[in-house]
């Protein structure tokens, strides 16, 4: 460690990350969960596969799709970018451009696997992430309830249990006295998706195969319960926790799933201080057992809050950079002190860190959400594929009579500050295909989206009209549904090679339906949004 460069105070963070040499990139679909990281670390460079700015970006780098295989995962894209001779160029160039004392360019994956952890090592990259084996353990639902219920953080109460049928589910909840409303998750899966809601044996035999392929599911008790999020960052000087973010789940104006995950909002009447304080203590408990199991760094929890009695429960962690990172990072509380995600670099970085998490995380709860803002994320609901033929530019917007109005394109959020000011980060563009579950645009907001009685306000739901109302869409000529019937088999999907896309899902099958495999024909489909695995 190099003990001549010492970070004492948030004063040291700025001047560490604003003088840096060290090249950092963030290798991924697009550049959304890290947005304006670039205003931080001097030397940060987006490797991404979408360009949601038009160009606009200097930061973002998109190398040549000439020849762009078929991409079935996350981590497939990301190693199509990282293995591509003009990034490998681009790394090149930045290692002769500084100086000898620099420490090795670094990356950031949202998911990475040990094919990445090669491909960096062949460049002489530094992943500045946990290992790939030690996330995935950690990612596993029942593994994290596991880790809360050791380290005191209770999870709703819960069985993990194999379920082999409706039956077994009914005497495993009446053994657990878990009622007869269930909410059940198998062990990875992202927005929703492998959430599944149980009051009756119609709901299981609906979902039975997927629940009985798993080899232990979490059974939870149905509660009416309102959705929190909160990120940490497990350091060796301790455990430094973002502010409290609500949660929007399941609202079908935005997605497909039940249980899906589609916003947030950060505004200081969210939660009581009692509320604040108790997911602080959660999340730094949880934050020092994964310090404990050799994981370092970023990581997510969401809790949910019973409605009926007030107790707070561990919803699930997520260890890895998530949906919510981009509004903590911009929030107005991280650019009055620094954004999380800079201690999470120091973690990975050869300095002596000894800056006390306390002060940092006090300022959080009694400064953290004295400004309001919120994030919408817009998927496509349809069933019925469609072709986009219009979608908004990214950038400023107002709106008026019920329309958005661009203001000027780019790709700051935070030239959108004022009440009336909106920022949209367009995902799917035109001439691609919209299908079920495809994240089309995310909008970022100064207004309170839900109503005390967990319903979209009026404000959000005339922001969401005025966002679906700036795509439009047309049918898909028989040529075009020729195209998309060619990628229902996996051996299609492995063996092509003229026309690119991605699984949004890393660890779900594709299917045989048309709608749920459109996105292996989009120039630019979407991974960027991702909350979960």
């Amino acid at each position: 460690m190099n003990t001549s460069v010492k970070i004492t105070s948030i004063a040291d963070v700025k001047e560490y990350f604003s003088n840096l040499d060290t090249p950092h990139y963030f290798v991924s679909a697009t550049n959304f969960n890290l947005m304006n990281l670039e205003k931080w670390v001097k030397n940060w460079h987006n490797i991404n596969f979408v360009d949601c700015y038009d160009g606009t970006n200097p930061s973002v780098m998109l190398p040549n799709k000439l020849g762009t295989p078929v991409f079935e995962s996350i981590e497939a894209i990301n190693s199509f970018l990282l293995g591509h001779m003009e990034v490998a160029a681009k790394v090149e160039y930045e290692k002769k451009k500084h100086s000898k004392d620099a420490e090795q360019g670094k990356v950031i994956f949202l998911f990475f696997d040990e094919i990445l952890e090669e491909i960096c090592s062949s460049l002489g990259l530094k992943v500045c992430l946990p290992p790939t084996k030690l996330v995935k353990k950690i990612d596993n639902k029942i593994t994290t309830t596991e880790i809360g219920n050791e380290a005191g953080v209770a999870s709703v109460p819960n069985a993990l249990e194999k379920v082999s049928s409706y039956e077994s589910l009914k005497e495993i909840s009446a053994r657990h006295k878990l009622g007869d409303s269930l909410v059940i998750q198998s062990a990875y899966g992202d927005s929703g998706k492998t959430t599944y809601f149980i009051s009756n044996e119609e709901d299981y035999n609906n979902v039975s195969s997927e629940i009985e392929a798993e080899d232990k599911v979490k059974i939870m008790k149905c509660i009416r319960c309102a959705g929190t999020a909160i990120e940490g960052c497990a350091t060796r000087a301790g455990t430094f926790v973002a502010p409290l973010l609500s949660e929007l789940i399941g609202f079908p104006e935005l997605t497909p799933y039940q249980g899906g995950w589609c916003g947030n909002e950060l505004y200081q009447e969210g939660f009581s201080n009692e509320i604040r304080t108790q997911a602080q203590a959660m999340t730094e408990k949880l934050g020092n057992a994964l310090y404990s199991r050799n994981y370092r760094g970023y990581f997510e929890v969401d809790y949910l809050i019973d409605l009926d009695t007030g107790d707070v429960y561990l919803g699930e962690l997520n260890p890895r950079i998530t949906g919510i990172s981009a509004m903590t990072n911009m929030s107005d509380f991280c650019y009055e002190t620094v954004p999380l995600f800079l201690f999470h670099l120091l973690e990975y970085s050869d300095v002596e860190l000894t800056l006390d998490p306390k002060e940092y995380n006090q300022l959080a709860l009694t400064e953290g959400a004295k400004t309001t803002a919120s994030q919408v994320i817009l998927k496509y609901t349809d069933k019925p594929l469609k072709i986009i033929t219009a979608a908004p530019v990214s950038g400023v917007y107002t709106l008026k009579n019920g329309v958005l109005e661009l203001v000027k394109p780019g790709h700051d959020r935070r030239q959108a500050l004022k009440p009336n000011e909106i920022f949209v980060m367009r995902i799917l563009e035109k001439d691609e295909y919209a299908y079920k579950g495809g994240d089309l645009a995310i909008l970022f907001a100064n207004v309170v989206l839900k109503t005390a009685d967990e319903k979209l306000s009026p404000a959000a739901s005339e922001l969401i009209n005025a966002l679906k109302q700036s795509f439009e869409y047309r049918d898909l000529t028989e040529e075009e549904q020729a195209l998309v019937e060619r990628y229902n088999t996996k051996s299609s999907l492995k063996g092509s090679s003229d026309s690119s896309g991605e699984n949004l899902d890393s660890s779900e099958e594709k299917s045989g339906s048309s709608e749920e495999n459109a996105e292996t024909c989009n120039k630019n489909s979407n991974t960027s949004s991702e909350k979960k695995e």
